[in-house]
């Protein structure tokens, strides 16, 4: 039986298309696969809809982040972190593979190492903004 989550997650005008909600199994499926933990944060976001596709980003499914962590070699060049997105142009949205991580970063394709220059401290305020592009964290559009 698939466990009840809980959040405050809500939705702003760059969003166009939710999926169907990931299953524990789902979540669980990933972790085994890769090999990782995933973020609490992002969990939660799996657990409203499994991917997000915006107009400015793309949040990865399930399916999606077994997929494009294995062929852009995540580990190889980030070990200990995990890509949850791109920016549909040559960025990747990475978080560390800890259970209680919140810090973000965008990172080019060609990977630098990620640096100390997070987007923002906190995944689900950052899909929440209000204040201009939410995925390179400018104000007014």
């Amino acid at each position: 039986m698939a466990k009840k989550h809980e959040t405050e997650f809500c939705c702003k005008e760059w969003v166009i298309e939710l999926y169907s909600p990931a299953t524990v199994e789902d979540i669980q499926k990933v972790e085994q696969k890769l090999q990782m933990v995933l973020p609490k944060v992002y969990k939660e976001l799996l657990y409203i809809s499994n991917g997000v596709l915006g107009n400015l980003a793309k949040v990865y499914s399930t399916d999606e982040l077994i997929e494009m962590n294995k062929a852009y070699e995540v580990q190889d060049y980030a070990p200990n972190f995990i890509s949850i997105g791109n920016d549909h142009g040559g960025y990747h949205l990475l978080m560390e593979a800890e259970e209680e991580a919140v810090h973000f970063q965008l990172v080019s394709d060609g990977y630098g190492v990620p640096s100390e220059n997070d987007v923002t401290d906190n995944f689900l305020l950052w899909l929440n903004s209000n204040e201009g592009n939410p995925w390179r964290n400018e104000k007014g559009l």
